[in-house]
């Protein structure tokens, strides 16, 4: 941090560590201006303490937890900016890395994983314009942004980082002259000194509004524009491959849809009134959008009667363009009646705004217009097709036994079923199909029933009124969690048809556990055996969407079980849609890290079992994956390149590698195992509970003001417990259970009593995309675990056996399991194989380990401390600042 300005823009260093260098001295700077040379020095004392320990020098460890315990907490929150902060510079410079890299390969006609690329395998199949135009009609990839209390931070520090980011982008577009550099300097000085200001967690609890905000921020300010380049992109790479074709007016592929404001899964303060206030910022918002695109065509289309004729259709639509102020100025007559349509509210939906901004461009392509047609108003059009006055769809999620107990309520109420929770299955669903087909009303004009079950008709009358205001793509799916059994989707198929909307939304079963995953094809088949149901099913056009929990079954039965069964249930589901001649249409409910379906979206579709992807998948984009992906407009277009690529190829050009059967036995025996390992450890060892709550931040983790959402869905034990603080806690004690326990278990054992296991499980990551993307993505994350660290963690466990117990075995299963991968990759060290990637975590080791040290002895004084203590508070407020730290140093929170 003590290299100079000149001295990192000599070219001696790489770009990414002139970039770092340089960030890190601006950042070193501030830290000197604010709080003198003294704070300076102490972080570099630390970093230094940490470098050492590092290099496993004699005493490095003893010597970095005395001088963490020996400051006073300022010190302590001192530190803990100067190292979060640089992480966030860090990010932004890794970022702007691998943009570099990326341009470099596209300059250089290289860049795989791309759209272009994706058309040109079509084409160099043999595939015919007309079944690439069929193919795009098929398909469709919903991304689904989702508000799980992960993102860790605020709004105000993200708009903050992203200046920074452009302005480091600024200097690559040309030579930078001294002033300019000057100026650049400056510039970034400015936002790191407010970025220094800035607190980094909320001064309070993050409402709901607060968290729309936050999506739009990334909806508005970067996907609307990327999604527009996206296909922009697509057709240009059409209109290469195949000239002779038209392509003018693609089918929308790509679309994005949004749960914040309407998941209610355990959260209580999502009611019907917040979601329809959602709805109403969510039009607000793309008004506004478009509002200001139509003010900029207003003032360029000024093209004039007396040089360029006009449509007789325009010119009748601005009743003949008399207007004054634009005299003679049609284009700009028609553009501000649109602007003041749109602005008083007169479209009711997206089909009215884009009819006239369609007059407007069909006169200029018949009017020697077809640049200005084909440009920025294009654009717009595309928006406003693809985003409408809606902005996205909203989508409902309910946990299925909140649907139960009001149903068990109304029936006792009017006397047709006593105890509806105690009934068999099959007399559920009995009950459900009668009253589904019962044309007389339920649901009384007043409701008198708890207020629970009140709430539960008050959120479907809602979605009704949605329709009526906001047309019916305003909220098209609703979900429901912990979906066990064919009475769950029934049940929500009766409340649609109480409130008139059964035709016009998905009814959507989330399977959640193991053992649910592993019922899905049954539960599945009965549904599509009921006759109320199917003709819901053909109201729907023969398409059934069903979501798979990534989370929660990891957390049920460990990273091996959880992979493999969801791998069945999407084969076997599959299968079942297609003998019932119905379209499926699946969403991963996938999290931001390795422990709760996470890793790279393109892997993971193109991992997919054969014949499972058909054309239509949905998939979220949940916590801060929305900000790593969407904070960098070339970022989020790299993204969408690889979801867009994979999609096409694994449904125009499914792999035709044969999945042979011994190798799903071997995955079964793998999964057995693993299972058994995890369960056995997670719940049965005794007083593990214990030592999760004390060897992690995850009671501190409860208290932190980021998410609207409580750690649990209800009371109850650790069932109740969401998977996402469940990974949280073990990410920020850096152990990371979640992702790979019971892998070096399983795999150990398979070799040990399989002839031949290791060729068998080489052979397999060799030559199926499911397996190697297993084994990859857990290579990952045993890479950022740290028994190192894990162990001060430990520590923090008060009962001595319980600690040595617990995390030898952890310890042990983390050896085990990167001894195993590194046979079956032929490596002598975990990550040997992806240099880029280890060498990124050996740089931030030394960074992110001082936050680890003062977030232990933050915690350990915290739990000394009685709530009403004076220092309690600033305390807690100094903990949970560690975790932002850990989290952007580790680039990932849960």
């Amino acid at each position: 941090m003590k290299r100079t300005t000149s001295e990192i823009t000599t070219g001696h260093f790489s770009p990414l560590s002139t970039d770092i260098r340089f960030l890190g001295n601006l950042l070193g700077g501030i830290i000197r201006e604010q709080h003198g040379n003294e704070a300076f020095e102490l972080v570099e004392a630390v970093r230094r303490t940490a470098k050492a320990r590092r290099n496993l020098e004699a005493g490095a460890t003893e010597e970095l937890t005395t001088l963490i315990n020996s400051l006073n907490l300022e010190q302590r929150r001192i530190l803990v900016k100067a190292f979060s902060n640089y992480f966030q510079l860090i990010n932004i410079a890794e970022d702007h890395q691998r943009i570099r890299t990326l341009r470099q390969r596209e300059h250089e006609e290289n860049l795989t994983e791309s759209i272009g690329e994706a058309i040109q395998n079509l084409h160099a199949n043999g595939l015919t314009a007309d079944e690439v135009r069929a193919t795009l009609e098929q398909i469709s990839v919903r991304l689904v942004l989702t508000a799980h209390p992960s993102e860790a931070k605020r709004k105000e520090v993200l708009v903050k980082l992203r200046h920074i980011t452009q302005l480091m982008a600024s200097k690559e577009q040309h030579t930078v002259l001294p002033r300019e550099q000057q100026a650049l300097e400056k510039a970034l000085a400015e936002e790191i000194e407010e970025l220094w200001q800035t607190q980094p967690t909320r001064a309070s609890k993050a409402t709901v509004a607060d968290e729309v905000d936050f999506g739009l921020y990334f909806v508005t300010s970067v996907i609307m524009d990327v999604k527009i380049s996206i296909y922009e992109e697509l057709e240009a790479a059409l209109r290469q491959y195949y000239p002779d074709a038209d392509w003018s007016n693609l089918p929308v592929v790509l679309r994005f849809a949004s749960w914040i404001g309407g998941d209610r899964d355990g959260n209580p303060n999502v009611t019907p009134e917040v979601t329809l206030e959602t709805l109403k910022t969510l039009r607000e918002a793309a008004q506004q959008v478009y509002l200001h695109e139509i003010e900029f065509l207003r003032e360029h289309l000024t093209q004039s009667v007396e040089e360029v004729g006009v449509s007789d259709a325009l010119v009748e639509s601005v009743n003949g363009g008399g207007n004054s102020k634009y005299a003679g100025e049609i284009y700009r007559q028609k553009m501000e009646s649109i602007w003041w349509q749109l602005k008083s509210g007169i479209y009711k939906t997206g089909d009215d705004l884009l009819e006239d901004l369609q007059l407007v461009q069909t006169s200029l392509m018949e009017h020697q217009g077809r640049r200005v047609a084909r440009g920025v108003l294009q654009e717009l059009i595309l928006k406003v097709r693809v985003f409408g006055l809606h902005l996205v769809p909203l989508e409902v999620r309910e946990d299925a036994r909140l649907h139960a107990a009001a149903l068990d309520e109304i029936f006792h109420h009017y006397g047709l079923e006593r105890n509806y929770l105690q009934l068999p299955e099959e007399e559920k669903q009995f009950l459900l199909s009668r009253e589904i087909a019962n044309p007389r009303p339920l649901f009384p004009i007043e409701l008198n029933f708890s207020a629970a079950t009140n709430r539960i008709i008050e959120t479907w009358r809602m979605i009704a009124k949605a329709h009526r205001l906001y047309g019916k793509a305003a909220i098209d799916t609703v979900i429901a969690s912990r979906s066990e059994a064919p009475s769950d989707i029934l049940a929500m198929m009766m409340f649609a048809r109480e409130v008139g909307i059964d035709a016009d939304v998905d009814l959507v079963p989330l399977f959640e556990t193991i053992d649910d995953l592993h019922n899905a094809p049954v539960v599945m088949a009965t549904l599509f055996q009921n006759s109320a149901y199917r003709q819901h099913i053909e109201a729907r056009g023969m398409r059934q969407q069903i979501m798979l929990g990534y989370s929660d079954s990891c957390k049920d039965g460990g990273y091996l079980a959880s992979n493999w069964s969801l791998y069945v249930a999407q084969r076997e589901l599959a299968d079942l849609c297609k003998s019932q001649n119905m379209q499926l249409e699946l969403f991963h409910g996938r999290g931001g890290s390795i422990g709760r379906g996470g890793g790279p979206t393109n892997r993971a579709i193109l991992s997919q079992p054969p014949g499972s992807l058909h054309g239509r998948i949905k998939i979220t984009e949940q916590g801060e994956v929305i900000a790593y992906r969407y904070g960098n407009a070339e970022i989020a277009r790299r993204h969408l390149h690889q979801v867009m690529n994979a999609v096409l190829l694994a449904f125009a050009l499914p792999s035709q590698t044969p999945i042979e059967q011994q190798w799903r036995d071997t995955m079964q025996t793998l999964a057995d195992m693993g299972r058994e390992a995890y369960r056995r450890f997670v719940f049965e060892t005794p007083q593990f509970l214990d030592y999760w709550q004390q060897a992690t931040p995850i009671r501190e983790l409860s208290l932190m003001p980021i998410g609207s959402r409580p750690a649990k869905r209800q009371q109850g034990g650790f069932s109740e417990v969401r998977a996402i603080p469940w990974v949280f806690s073990w990410m920020q004690s850096r152990a990371i259970i979640p992702s790979w326990y019971g892998l070096g278990h399983a795999l150990e054992n398979f070799m040990q009593q399989t002839p031949d296991g290791l060729t068998q499980l080489r052979h397999m990551f060799q030559e199926w995309p499911f397996f190697r993307a297993l084994i990859e993505n857990a290579q990952l994350d045993l890479a950022k675990a740290d028994m190192g660290i894990a162990v001060l963690y430990a520590s923090l466990v008060d009962d001595e056996a319980l600690r040595e117990t617990v995390f030898h075995e952890i310890k042990t299963e983390h050896v085990r399991a990167c001894n195993q991968i590194c046979k079956i990759l032929g490596l002598q060290e975990i990550l040997e194989n992806l240099p880029v990637m280890q060498r990124s975590i050996e740089r931030r080791n030394p960074y992110v380990d001082p936050l680890n040290f003062i977030q232990i002895s933050l915690l350990r004084d915290l739990r000394q401390l009685a709530p009403d203590h004076p220092q309690f508070d600033p305390t807690l407020k100094a903990v949970l600042s560690t975790v932002n730290g850990i989290a952007a140093g580790m680039k990932t929170t849960g």
